[in-house]
């Protein structure tokens, strides 16, 4: 455990990625670790647990969990879950994953990345102007690896972390040097309760900076907040010459944001940039507008990341002539209606699929946009290639969570594409 923590017995909330990595960094810290996993284990995951020393319960929470110095839950378990309040009124210390992690790892210096939308591409893109620089970085967080896993590599070196507010409500003494919040819309509001809760979770990413660190924003939240950091307006940052010709309007603003949290980290490197030809790569996430192919002169494009309103509202002002919509699964309750004035501008029909079908159909009913329900993927794609004309656009982007039908959004996005692929070969 970190040097002078109390924290000797762990207790860890959710055998999830973050889980494990959790066990694997902090058994070998000293730390006697208790895992409580509300479903059922695998055989594979209770191997894992006796073969690091940890001690476990599974298909529910008990006060079992309760007798341990520190709670450290997994990013997608909420603040009301009741295990997490019994421990709030016990007294009882709980810390996120990037907290602990924070306080182990011993960086050159720390850039931490949040926003409703573009954490994955800007987190991407600072690691890639790092890189390119020769500064030799280490990418991790919500994009990938959790932080923890990356502890002991990331000694001397760069720190990129992307970081939700799920991590980020946990934190304490979390201290990014470079803290960029990209933007702000509802989202994940079956998670925080209220916007405002969200928010404040959004916030802790500045709470502990000081006058000698930066706080990169943009200018609507510069108006509602006061950073003790230097903040820096990342829209009205320069970009190097020849750097995001023909980008679209929000991967030109996260490129702007990452070069500027890259040159606040490391100032140099605003007098010799890298080559833009060794940075662009990190603009093509995967599942983020990714165009899969064409069928009769009309493309698909994968946007699954697209997981909430503000997102699916950027992917659909990118694409120019009418689209056909692929959109639902969980709703995040609130913050859809705003997509209302592009959907009647831009989409000629609908495609509505998982467990929100029968929200998005009263949503979109006054608005006269056509909508169909749909199945499976399979089912989905179809509907919309038949509804879709030459120079339309078939567009995932279901401004939902994938939970209801899906591991991730990873996992629906190469279901459609599996789907897109049958569509191909079948027409």
């Amino acid at each position: 455990m970190p040097k002078g923590e109390p924290f000797r017995r762990v207790t860890v909330v959710g055998l999830a990625r973050t889980g494990r990595a959790l066990v694997e960094a902090l058994a070998p810290r000293g730390a006697r670790l208790f895992v409580s996993e509300g479903r059922a284990l695998t055989p594979e995951e209770r191997e894992f647990l006796r073969a690091h020393g940890a001690a476990w319960e599974e298909g529910g929470h008990t006060d079992r969990a309760l007798e341990a110095d520190l709670l450290v839950p997994s990013p997608g378990v909420p603040s009301h879950a009741p295990l997490l309040q019994e421990a709030q009124r016990r007294g009882i210390p709980i810390l996120a994953e990037i907290e602990l992690a924070f306080r182990l790892a011993r960086p050159a210096v720390l850039v931490a990345v949040t926003g409703t939308n573009g954490k994955t591409t800007t987190t991407e893109l600072v690691g890639a102007i790092l890189r390119a620089a020769g500064r030799d970085p280490v990418v991790a967080g919500n994009i990938g690896r959790p932080a923890v896993s990356t502890v002991d590599e990331v000694q001397g070196r760069p720190w990129v972390l992307e970081v939700s507010s799920y991590q980020l409500e946990w934190t304490e003494a979390f201290r990014p040097q470079v803290a960029v919040w990209l933007n702000f819309a509802p989202d994940h509001l079956d998670h925080h309760g209220t916007l405002a809760a969200y928010f404040a979770a959004k916030a802790r990413i500045l709470a502990r900076q000081t006058e000698e660190d930066w706080a990169v924003l943009p200018p609507d939240l510069l108006a509602r907040l006061s950073p003790r950091a230097q903040a820096v307006d990342y829209s009205g940052v320069e970009l190097p010459e020849g750097w995001g010709e023909g980008l679209v309007p929000h991967l030109r603003d996260d490129l702007r944001a990452a070069w500027a949290a890259a040159g606040c980290a490391f100032p140099e490197l605003q007098a010799a940039p890298p080559p833009y030809e060794r940075v662009a790569p990190a603009l093509r996430q995967p599942h983020r507008m990714e165009v899969v192919g064409e069928i009769g002169g009309i493309p698909f494009v994968d946007d699954s990341k697209g997981t909430n309103a503000h997102a699916t509202a950027a992917a659909l002002a990118a694409i120019e002539g009418p689209v056909v919509l692929i959109l639902g699964g969980r709703h995040k309750g609130g913050g859809y209606e705003d997509l209302l004035p592009l959907l009647r501008a831009k989409a000629r029909a609908c495609v509505l699929i998982g467990e929100s079908q029968d929200y998005f159909a009263a949503l979109l009913a006054p608005t006269g946009v056509p909508y169909q329900p749909a199945g499976d993927p399979d089912d989905a794609l179809r509907r919309a290639y038949r509804l879709a004309r030459p120079g339309d656009t078939v567009l995932l982007s279901p401004a939902c969570a994938s939970f209801d039908q899906f591991r991730d959004y990873a996992h629906r996005g190469e279901a459609f594409q599996a789907a897109f692929q049958k569509l191909a070969r079948g027409h």
